[in-house]
């Protein structure tokens, strides 16, 4: 069985989290500066991949805040401290691998070597081939939203390392429980360096269910489009999705999603759909 804890800990991983939080302005912990750190990185990290290897590393208690949304509502936002960031997305990439290695390639959010370009080609191609209703689904309050138990499972399924799950369980618990808008057990914290991958991660199930009803989609973290050659077709995909979603204790949006004609009045991730005029017999 691999030791992943090892992986993570590893100096060669390590210094890459290092590398991308560097310049990071937040504190490295409560009672140090990153400026102290950079006095001397090989002890300070070394010390967390000591902590790491011996079931010693604990995270700090996350700094929450709210921020105004253009509705008028507020988003919470989670802000770990620099080590924890520098654990977690070591984390990222030892579990990205593993990943990558079956995640659908109709999924694009938040994955390397993926655009948003590349998720509204794929939008186009579909089009082309007589797909030209669109499914454009918003999932309610998505991040918030996700059961912790049955998405910890899937991160044990996926690399089969319980030291792993509790790591990531131990950030998810480090979040003060007045920024859990759904309470306790629920909810990927934005702001958390995992989040977008444990969305993914989560919403798989969703992307097989339609692969294997031969519904095409596209889907960029908690936003997806199902298509289909008729309004029907395309409603019933809709109605495919919504049920799969019910089964992870998610649910569409109904003042957001809705069954339109591709147009390039629509936008799908801030993005213009082609005309259904492009349409080519199948």
């Amino acid at each position: 069985m691999v030791d992943f804890i090892k992986q993570i800990a590893s100096p060669a991983v390590l210094n890459h989290a290092w590398n991308l939080v560097r310049n990071d302005r937040a504190r490295w912990t409560r009672d140090l500066t990153m400026q102290e750190v950079a006095r001397n990185v090989p002890l300070h990290v070394g010390r967390i991949s000591e902590e790491l290897v011996n079931d010693r590393y604990r995270p700090q208690e996350v700094y929450c805040f709210e921020v105004p949304k253009a509705n008028g509502g507020q988003r919470i936002i989670c802000a770990p401290a620099v080590r924890d960031k520098l654990v977690q997305r070591a984390a990222l990439t030892v579990l990205e691998a593993l990943g990558e290695a079956y995640f659908h390639p109709c999924s694009f959010g938040y994955r390397p070597m993926c655009t948003i370009d590349m998720a509204l080609s794929r939008l186009r191609e579909w089009v082309r081939q007589g797909y030209g209703w669109l499914g454009d689904a918003d999932i309610a309050q998505c991040f918030d939203s996700i059961p912790q138990s049955p998405m910890l499972e899937r991160v044990a399924a996926l690399c089969r390392d319980q030291r792993v799950v509790v790591l990531v369980e131990n950030w998810l618990n480090g979040i003060p429980p007045r920024y859990r808008p759904k309470g306790p057990g629920y909810g990927l914290p934005q702001g958390l360096v995992l989040s977008p991958f444990l969305c993914n991660l989560y919403l798989h199930e969703l992307d097989m269910t339609l692969e294997e009803r031969h519904i095409p989609f596209v889907r960029y973290a908690d936003d997806f489009i199902v298509l289909g050659a008729s309004q029907a077709a395309a409603r019933a995909a809709l109605e495919v999705a919504a049920a799969c979603l019910q089964e992870l204790q998610l649910q569409l949006n109904t003042d957001k999603t809705q069954v339109i004609e591709t147009s390039p009045n629509h936008r799908f991730l801030g993005k213009r759909m082609p005309n259904a005029r492009q349409r080519i017999a199948g």
